[in-house]
């Protein structure tokens, strides 16, 4: 494109008194919730350039409580103003053409409610002047000059000096009007230049030729020069011609599974912009036959006679294989472009023409050999299937460079499907802006949030664009909150290698301990596995069988108590039934039948932390009190138990981050041996496990 719509800002429309600047992306997406203004923000801008003619309405548009007071009789109010950032190729271009470096890389155009537009740019443009002082010494020289005549007889002495005082005081006067022009480039300049050519041909003669000549010549460069257009008309005019169209779609129009040709002939016709009429039409355009062509190889000269020759026969028959391969091969190509944006399953669409019908059939990969009609099928595939052939075709067509506005696309669509949406747009943005809005937290791209633009509609009933950050309303922050949350949990299940663990105190102890490990030279975790806490044993199922339907089967770490044991058996009998390998219990490392993460730590260290932690009470444990089997966790809330202490909530947690942290601070050689040791025969433990482990 020669030009990229950076950012826009719309005034004066509807519930819109100022918007602010709001930047744009190659893909921008307003979000909010139902009247907070994201349809009027798309309708402002579709009308600022809009591929069909479609002009401000004042009398609808310009807010009504402020219409009598304030909208003038000249409609010279701003209502959208546009920037945009010339492309490099346009940019040199446009140098070249004009041989001026004086040409912008951005400009500001702004729309008024009466359709005039108005450039401006940053610096201002302006042309070097046509300075008056080259025809003011043209004048002096041409002035002197004639003071110096010479008559060409004697006789003629009289005569020629009342020229030498006539071309003297007319020089004389021109140059006074020409003084007191600074630039020759105005219609004061052209208009005394122009004077200046004509009347000085008329004091042209023998004696004065030369003299007028070389005054004209000073003249006519001058006069090329002033007549230029000025740079600054030229910049205005390319950018213009240049200026991308706006597309505004609002309703999209879903196929018939069955076409009856002359009545669609007749609505082409009557009404071609009507969302159905335009998705039949770009149906036919990408079979690459008009609807006339279809009907006519349809038809049949032998009308079914038996009397028919064998020639007219073979007429109809060569028609009628002539549209079946052209149907065929738009089916094949339709079939496998839809194929690779539609994820879910993989259809073979049919193109059909029978009689005056023209139909669509769908199959699909589950059930080859069963076909049903289009209407048939959901709705979230009829909208999907017939917005990507408006697409597909129309892309090719008037939408060529243009910016595309689409106002809650895919509603019907199901979360995946509408994941898959976002893709698609991906690409359309390849060749054309787009902005669409949404208030479906599955068609915001979580993994471009810096896109959104949230709307939200203040106390007094104006709309709000929040821009480089979010709201406060929780209408319009819950899409937000779950594309973003989405995103987060997504990204987890791009990893291949992955051990899950119950909860954050695990992963904390895991990380450092590997860091720790990898620092002393023993068996540590690669950098391509990846721990993931599970907020508690109870979640573990759970976010396991989320990675599985993403095709990725983590390692499950559990602790050996109760809980652990429980959902080791319950992973088991579904989820990881013949991969018991993948579920590792820690008793499996440790060699004790009771144990959590806490018991690699070991007690000399988590007991200080967790005694500072409860600041005026201590908690000691007893040796030989018959305990020794239990965890070490069991035994600090047993001793807490026996001293009446109560334990804070998340203690654990607090605890590990407190003893990673100085961790950090420590060389490994200065942490226990016997920490170390336990955490290099867990991690070689789980290195062993990824080696078998199977979807």
């Amino acid at each position: 494109m020669k030009l990229t719509v950076t950012r826009f800002r719309v005034l004066n429309y509807r519930n819109i008194d100022d918007s602010g600047w709001i930047s744009l992306e190659r893909v921008t997406c307003f979000v909010g919730r139902n009247e907070s203004g994201k349809t009027t923000l798309l309708k402002a801008l579709h009308k600022f350039n809009p591929a069909i003619e479609e002009p401000y309405n004042p009398q609808r548009e310009f807010p009504r409580d402020r219409f009598t007071a304030e909208y003038p009789d000249d409609g010279k109010l701003p209502v959208c103003q546009v920037e945009v950032q010339l492309s490099e190729e346009f940019h040199k271009e446009l140098s070249e053409k004009l041989d001026s470096k004086k040409v912008p890389q951005k400009a500001i155009l702004t729309r008024y409610y009466n359709d005039t537009l108005e450039f401006n740019y940053d610096p201002e443009i302006s042309d070097d002047p046509v300075d008056h002082g080259q025809l003011v010494t043209a004048l002096d020289d041409f002035a002197k000059g004639a003071r110096r005549l010479e008559a060409p007889e004697k006789d003629q002495e009289e005569e020629t000096q009342s020229l030498r005082i006539d071309l003297a005081n007319w020089a004389g006067e021109k140059k006074q009007v020409a003084s007191q022009l600074s630039n020759l480039q105005t219609n004061e300049g052209v208009e005394l230049l122009e004077q200046v050519r004509q009347e000085s041909e008329g004091y042209a003669g023998p004696t004065s030729a030369n003299l007028v000549e070389g005054l004209q010549g000073t003249v006519q460069e001058l006069l090329s020069r002033a007549n230029t257009t000025p740079i600054r008309d030229q910049v205005d005019k390319a950018i213009k011609s240049a200026l991308p169209v706006f597309i505004y779609f609002e309703n999209y129009g879903t196929l018939d599974s069955a076409v009856y040709l002359p009545r669609f002939t007749q609505d082409l016709r009557e009404k071609p912009e009507e969302s159905r009429i335009r998705t039949i039409n770009a149906m036919f355009k990408h079979v690459k036959l008009t609807v006339e062509e279809i009907m006519r190889l349809g038809q049949e000269d032998s009308g079914g006679s038996s009397g028919a020759t064998e020639e007219v026969i073979q007429i109809d028959k060569e028609r009628k294989d002539l549209r079946s391969i052209k149907l065929r091969s738009a089916s094949n190509d339709i079939s496998k472009k839809f194929s690779q944006w539609f994820g879910q399953r993989r259809h073979k669409i049919r193109y059909d023409a029978d009689g005056s019908y023209f139909r669509i059939w769908i199959s699909d990969d589950r059930r080859q050999d069963v076909e049903i009609e289009l209407e048939s099928r959901s709705k979230g595939f009829q909208w999907f299937f017939s917005f990507y052939l408006v697409f597909l075709v129309e892309s090719n067509e008037n939408h060529k460079d243009a910016i595309l506005l689409l106002d809650e696309p895919g509603l019907h669509l199901h979360p995946t499907a509408q994941q898959e949406l976002i893709a698609f747009f991906e690409t359309l943005s390849e060749d054309n802006q787009l902005i669409y809005t949404t208030h479906s937290p599955f068609l915001i791209d979580g993994e471009h949030l810096h896109r959104i633009r949230p709307v939200t509609e203040d106390k007094t009933g104006h709309s709000r664009v929040s821009v480089g950050s979010w709201p406060s309303d929780r209408d319009t922050i819950f899409p937000l909150q779950a594309a973003a949350g989405y995103a987060m949990i997504k990204g987890l299940f791009q990893h291949k290698k992955n051990v899950l663990v119950e909860g954050i105190s695990d992963f904390l102890y895991l990380d450092t301990l590997s860091q720790l490990c990898h620092a002393a030279d023993r068996q540590s975790l690669p950098d391509d596995i990846y721990i993931t806490p599970c907020g508690g044993t109870k979640c573990v199922g759970q976010l396991a069988s989320l990675f599985l339907g993403e095709k990725v089967r983590p390692i499950v770490l559990l602790d050996s108590d109760d809980a652990g044991r429980g959902r080791r058996d319950g992973l088991m009998k579904e989820l990881y039934k013949g991969q018991e390998n993948a579920v590792l219990m820690l008793s499996d490392v440790i060699g004790k039948e009771e144990c959590e993460i806490e018991d690699i730590i070991g007690e000399e260290t988590i007991l200080p932390i967790l005694n500072n932690l409860l600041e005026n009470t201590k908690i000691q444990l007893i040796k030989d009190d018959g305990s020794e089997d239990s965890s070490l966790v069991d035994r600090i809330k047993n001793a807490a138990r026996r001293n009446n202490v109560e334990l804070p909530n998340g203690w654990k947690a607090e605890v590990a981050r407190q003893i990673v942290t100085q961790w950090s601070k420590t060389n490994s050689n200065d942490i226990l041996p016997e920490i170390l040791n336990k955490a290099e025969k867990l991690f070689k433990e789980l290195m062993k496990r990824f080696d078998g482990i199977e979807l």
